[in-house]
């Protein structure tokens, strides 16, 4: 009995190693089709022909999902079907997958498996890319940006598609960029030493020629330091008359804007009336209204503006005119 144990145990030995010897002919994937680029709703076949086939189990799987055995499916979509068609003289059968209305999920690597045996088989892949217009994620890229003057500014923007999308920016009504042109290659926005001009909405544009390009506003916000400017530095006025004093400011975060005479702060009273209106582009205008002008209203008043990047000041001149009095004959 030894000798037979010892031989019993020599052949499992040796079809552990070589566990195809038992097969005179074996199967071979003689062809599958080649990688397939198809858009959403059409329709794919992958062909997969398998020669010395035999009795093999031969499957189409994507990932590892088991998508059919033979010709019966394994899964219940019914946009997918199964045909085995065998040729038994030649010895050889193809097994044919067909996706209807092909969705984006459908997309990915599918494998064409002859199973050997347990722990054997025998593959080959191909892979499915489905078009599909460009998608900016929203995830990856900044709805704004807030940037210090005369900081550098750097901005991505990420877009998915297939084919791949190619990405520019552009500013909001076609202004003039930066760097100058129009618009921008790539998908990183880039501004050295920002100047306030460079605030505003920019662009993402993804384009592949599939759909409709996306695009995606990213606000860039710049902060900077008050700056005033100054219409009429000098206004005449005549006595019990309404004098007004205005000056416009800018500054990022918006500056805090006040009136001050003689080194105080100035206030709406039955005297004075302070407005600040805002508008665009970070600028607000600041009126100072005397009501009736007196001898002691004549003279120098400021105007100060302050936020957190710093101050500013500009001065303004009340004056009474020299009206010529017409000398007597």
């Amino acid at each position: 009995m030894k000798p037979l144990v010892s031989l019993s145990f020599m052949i499992a030995a040796f079809l552990s190693v070589f566990p195809n010897v038992l097969y005179a002919n074996q199967p071979v994937i003689s062809d599958i089709s080649k990688d397939v680029v198809a858009s959403v709703g059409e329709d794919v076949q992958f062909n997969c022909t398998v020669e010395n086939v035999g009795r093999m189990s031969v499957s189409w799987a994507k990932r590892s999902v088991v998508l059919s055995m033979r010709n019966i499916l394994s899964l219940s979509d019914p946009r997918y079907t199964i045909t085995e068609t065998r040729n038994d003289e030649a010895g050889s059968a193809t097994y044919s997958l067909k996706i209807t209305k092909i969705e984006a999920s459908d997309m990915g690597p599918y494998e064409c498996q002859v199973i050997v045996s347990a722990t054997d088989k025998i593959t080959k892949k191909l892979n499915l890319s489905i078009k599909h217009p460009p998608i900016i994620s929203e995830e990856r890229t900044p709805k704004s940006k807030l940037v210090t003057e005369g900081q550098n500014l750097e901005v991505s923007c990420h877009a998915n598609g297939f084919p791949q999308p190619t990405i520019w920016w552009r500013r909001e009504e076609n202004a003039i960029m930066p760097a100058g042109g129009q618009t921008l290659p790539g998908p990183i926005l880039r501004i050295k030493e920002v100047h306030r001009l460079d605030r505003g909405a920019y662009y993402c544009v993804a384009d592949n020629g599939v759909g409709q390009p996306d695009e995606r506003m990213v606000l860039i916000e710049v902060e900077f330091r008050p700056q005033i400017s100054v219409l009429r530095p000098k206004v005449a006025q005549v006595l019990s008359h309404v004098a007004e004093l205005e000056c416009s400011v800018q500054g990022y975060p918006a500056p805090a804007v006040f009136w001050h005479r003689n080194g105080a702060k100035l206030h709406s009273n039955s005297r004075y009336e302070i407005s600040n209106t805002a508008s665009s582009h970070e600028t607000t205008t600041s009126i100072l209204r005397i009501a009736s002008v007196t001898e002691s209203d004549f003279g120098d008043y400021y105007c100060n503006a302050t936020n957190k990047l710093g101050h500013a000041d500009a001065r303004l001149n009340l004056f009474q005119p020299v009206i010529p009095v017409p000398s007597s004959l």
